[in-house]
């Protein structure tokens, strides 16, 4: 009923595995697949070890400014001294933020390494293998059928199709098998093909791996007498 493409959405890289498959269903922000991120890992260390760094000159700052603080009170230092000691601190603590903010954005972009389901729903396609390289203008990974809701596109008359209404239940028999599914119709096309004259019932389906989309069916649709 609803095809969900998924894609990459960070920048990409080499595919390190691929957790989902087809057929498989799968929850709402589960991980369908990771691309390595070794070099990213190495960066984010880098910056810790910076933030290090900048939080011990903000404390050095600190506790110099504090001396100075009570020796100015006694007129052993100026107060253009004092000044400085606290542009002084107000620029380790700026230094301190920046690196925070730096490396709180490449664990957001080392997060969005991970190709997640943006829903909940049923596998229909995997095109990604481990090795694969991917990036942001690659084609779809996965293609994934929204809350595993199905749907059967009956192709009917013009006056048939002015018969039907929504909510109207049908019963469908997919070609191949003797099994029947209970539906009902959830949408009528606003248009009518000038070619075939002929429109589109939407006729929603539960779930079942019978349902294969793109397969044909048979539809009884129990519309009046």
């Amino acid at each position: 009923r609803r095809g969900i493409p998924v894609g990459v959405v960070g920048e990409g890289g080499q595919v390190a595995r691929v957790f989902a498959d087809e057929g498989d269903c799968v929850r709402q922000g589960q991980v369908l697949g990771s691309v390595d991120r070794s070099v990213q890992i190495q960066q984010a260390a880098a910056l810790e070890a910076q933030i290090g760094v900048a939080r011990a000159d903000l404390q050095l700052a600190q506790n110099e400014l504090a001396r100075a603080l009570q020796l100015v009170e006694r007129g052993f230092i100026s107060k253009a001294d004092v000044d400085r000691k606290t542009a002084t601190r107000d620029s380790a603590r700026a230094r301190v933020n920046v690196a925070n903010a730096q490396l709180s954005e490449i664990r957001a972009r080392n997060a969005r390494l991970d190709i997640g389901a943006p829903v909940s729903g049923y596998v229909l396609e995997r095109n990604v293998e481990p090795g694969q390289t991917v990036s942001a203008g690659s084609s779809i990974l996965f293609r994934l059928a929204q809350d595993g809701q199905m749907e059967l596109q009956a192709q009917l008359s013009e006056n048939d199709l002015a018969l039907v209404s929504v909510g109207v239940p049908a019963t469908v028999t997919p070609v191949g098998t003797d099994r029947q599914f209970n539906g009902s119709i959830w949408q009528i096309a606003p248009m009518i093909s000038a070619q075939s004259r002929q429109g589109i019932a939407r006729i929603s389906l539960p779930f079942d791996k019978a349902l294969r989309p793109g397969g044909f069916a048979s539809v009884e649709i129990k519309a009046g007498a």
